[in-house]
């Protein structure tokens, strides 16, 4: 993997301000991870396999809610943003996915898209330290980040024109770099299922 690294100074993401991507952003490119990953094809169904792929998708960055509940600010982009959380993840949509048959397909798809949050986060601007992720907690202190950074980042640090427009840039290129992918997913999932109107296949 390519990309540079930093000695983190404090335990991953307890009370720093945050630099991130934006929710939709880790949605669409949950959605077009998880149809890649389904190979077009139904897990749950038609659609719920899309709710399923937009929770994966947003769940690592569950990990703002102690803050709220401790204090302390956010504590974000810490543990839930690792390799080893991907890995726990995976297992756990593994075991869901027993329920209905598809123990190994859904842990596939967990896979895909909880590791599309991490890649979208890896090539996202981060200018406040420790500048980002723990991809190797917790056998690594050390925060990684993309040399060339793809996604701007979002600022959630004062409320001016200057703000707003900067988010809404970065809201409108991450649209313009994964809505295409996402938009191809959800496009061969509805011709899947007018191909298969009475087994509701897509």
């Amino acid at each position: 993997m390519s990309g540079t690294r930093s000695r983190a100074t404090c335990e991953p993401g307890l009370g720093r301000e945050i630099d991130v991507a934006t929710p939709w952003g880790h949605l669409l490119a949950g959605v077009a991870a998880g149809s890649a990953a389904s190979g077009g094809r139904s897990v749950l169904g038609p659609w719920r396999d899309l709710v399923f792929f937009g929770v994966v998708a947003v769940l690592p960055d569950l990990d703002f809610l102690p803050g709220l509940l401790l204090g302390g600010g956010p504590w974000h982009q810490g543990p839930t943003h690792s390799l080893l959380a991907a890995a726990l993840a995976t297992a756990l949509c593994g075991l869901w996915g027993r329920r209905y048959g598809q123990g190994w397909l859904l842990a596939w798809c967990g896979a895909a898209v909880y590791l599309s949050h991490l890649a979208v986060d890896f090539c996202t601007v981060d200018t406040l330290a420790p500048i980002g992720l723990p991809l190797f907690w917790p056998f690594s202190p050390e925060h990684v980040t993309a040399k060339h950074a793809i996604f701007l980042d979002v600022k959630r640090r004062g409320l001016s024109w200057a703000v707003l427009a900067h988010d809404l840039k970065a809201l409108a290129w991450e649209t313009l770099l994964l809505g295409p992918w996402a938009g191809l997913a959800l496009w061969l999932r509805v011709r899947r299922r007018a191909k298969h109107p009475l087994t509701g296949e897509a």
